[in-house]
């Protein structure tokens, strides 16, 4: 593992390969699409368990959907960037799980980058979220290919909505988003 500018990391992320940075939230373990393979082999990780994306911009985000509903417009406006997970229905069927975050490291990274990136938190499958990098089990770290270092997030995973199939369901809350939070922004929303 070496350590890389978020701008280096950005390019060598093209070639497949996986790093580590952190986020306002926890510590990501990101790659490219040519670098899945690897990501869920690091991670322990069921194939089939959807992994997110990490967006320049909510503009990028909202283009891997299909369809943005209103509510989740409401939601970008008031949250992004920031610590939430908007799932979508995709542009290609499906579902897409899409977060801008707000850390200056990560959005150096996506800049850089020059489109979304495959984002989970660096912990082994079943295991607690690193919130800094030296809190990366050190069995993620002798895998990983590189990492960005940078000031570590709040420890706290983002809160995840689910807006696929013209629903609105919280599957984990956050700080700000909580069940009755998100039932008055849906009602808001129209």
């Amino acid at each position: 593992m070496r350590a890389v500018s978020p701008g280096e990391a950005g390019r060598l992320l093209h070639e497949g390969l996986v790093a580590l940075v952190p986020t306002e939230t926890v510590v990501g373990l990101v790659a490219a699409e040519t670098g899945l393979e690897r990501l869920w082999e690091i991670k322990g990780r069921d194939p089939g368990k959807p992994i997110a994306r990490l967006c320049a911009s909510p503009e990028e985000a909202f283009g891997l959907a299909r369809n943005v509903p209103p509510l989740a417009e409401k939601l970008a406006g008031l949250f992004w960037p920031g610590p939430l997970t908007l799932v979508l229905d995709a542009a290609g069927g499906g579902t897409v799980g899409v977060r801008v975050p707000d850390h200056p490291v990560a959005v150096e990274l996506l800049t850089a980058h020059g489109g979304p990136l495959l984002a989970t938190s660096a912990n082994l499958a079943g295991e607690a979220a690193p919130r800094a990098l030296e809190d990366v089990d050190p069995r993620v770290v002798a895998v990983v290919d590189l990492v960005v270092e940078g000031e570590p997030g709040n420890g706290e995973a983002s809160a995840v909505v689910d807006l696929s199939g013209g629903q609105a369901r919280l599957l984990r809350p956050g700080a700000e988003i909580t069940h009755g939070a998100l039932a008055k922004l849906a009602a808001e929303a129209g």
